[in-house]
């Protein structure tokens, strides 16, 4: 069971012609907002960490209030000890990678050469601390940037969009970090994205927003099966989001074999015992439809499923054993398949589309 924290949030914030309003209770450890770009993921970062001030309502932190219109408290963002990743990291170029991450801390805290160490083991680091941000590649300034926040003993850790700007390689390197900072640091995590694999990888509740408003919430596998996936599909560029168990591994032919209801799904090999369940995602743009079983094609995984939505935006919605796939076609493909809500189809999918969200080894 996840540990148990809870961050108040009731934010009014007009910017322009866009409102935010929020209102929300937050009880989990780790708490993803998803959504599309201009929905107000950074405006209510911005807000929670003090760089922005709601026009009306409260941030609370435990018993901490943050800011409260009505009683007029708005403590300052650096007396609130907030943690802030950002997309780019924002790392200072004239300064060593010890001193970007010492940068946040407290004078006692610089004097003490074990205040890092526990951040250098964790975010395996510990060989970079002489090096400029312009000596790193991508994922190490990222993990440079999420170890200065770390550093400063936040009470708070905000996190946006720290994956955007890396490639999908390097994303899935940089996730099991993020996952043992989650594990072994006792910190309440607020992260904002509009990627649902990365929520799946670490959330323990999500909000999906939209124009500024909460519009869906739950156990992030919810927000999937829910009737309102299609829409999240458009709105977040979602992948499809499953826990499999595996019902077969073979390391000599580099497989492993993961039950899809009676159905079987090949994913590159891992190390994992039979029937445990393996988090994996798969792009509904990596997934083609087939009227036909036996293609003479490469991919090793076909599936038998039935249509149950297409929408305007052309994700089809496919029922493959109860569980539901979303596949983006083009407007040519819908008409010259004639797809349509019954219809039974076959979804392609190569093994290396199914991407794991974490490791677990």
């Amino acid at each position: 069971m996840s540990e148990k924290f809870n961050i108040l949030l009731n934010i009014k914030k007009r910017l322009g012609k866009f409102t935010l309003d929020i209102d929300c209770e937050l009880q989990q450890k780790v708490t993803a907002f998803l959504g599309a770009s201009g929905s107000g993921k950074t405006t209510l970062l911005n807000c929670i960490s003090g760089t922005l001030s709601p026009d009306k309502g409260r941030v609370v932190f435990g018993h901490n209030k943050l800011n409260d219109t009505d009683l007029k408290i708005n403590v300052p963002p650096d007396k609130r000890r907030i943690g802030y990743i950002f997309q780019e990291g924002h790392l200072f170029p004239h300064l060593t990678v010890e001193k970007n991450i010492r940068y946040g801390q407290s004078k006692a805290q610089r004097k003490n050469p074990e205040s890092l160490s526990q951040v250098l083991d964790t975010l395996e680091i510990a060989d970079l601390l002489q090096r400029y941000p312009n000596e790193l590649s991508g994922g190490q300034r990222q993990r440079v940037a999420i170890a200065r926040a770390l550093a400063m003993e936040p009470r708070l850790l905000l996190m946006d969009e720290p994956l955007a700007s890396l490639d999908s390689g390097l994303k899935s390197r940089i996730i099991p970090y993020l996952h043992h900072i989650k594990n072994e640091y006792k910190v309440p995590i607020i992260y904002v994205t509009h990627a649902i694999s990365e929520a799946m990888a670490l959330a323990d509740e999500a909000f999906l927003l939209s124009e500024g408003e909460i519009i869906a919430s739950g156990e992030p596998h919810q927000l999937l099966t829910a009737p309102s996936a299609l829409p999240i599909a458009n709105m977040t560029g979602v992948e499809n989001i499953f826990s499999l168990p595996i019902a077969n591994s073979d390391k000599q032919r580099g497989v492993t074999e993961l039950e899809i209801g009676n159905q079987i799904l090949v994913i590159p090999f891992i190390g994992t015992e039979i029937g445990n369940l393996v988090p994996i995602a798969i792009r509904a743009e990596d997934i083609i439809i087939s009227l036909e079983p036996n293609l003479p094609i490469s991919a090793r995984n076909i599936l038998r499923g039935t249509i149950d939505g297409v929408d305007d935006q052309i994700i089809v919605s496919i029922l493959v054993e109860g569980y539901r796939l979303l596949v983006k076609i083009t407007h040519e493909a819908r008409e010259q398949l004639q797809l349509s809500n019954g219809k039974e189809v076959y979804c392609v999918i190569k093994a290396n589309a199914i991407n794991l969200l974490w490791d677990n080894s």
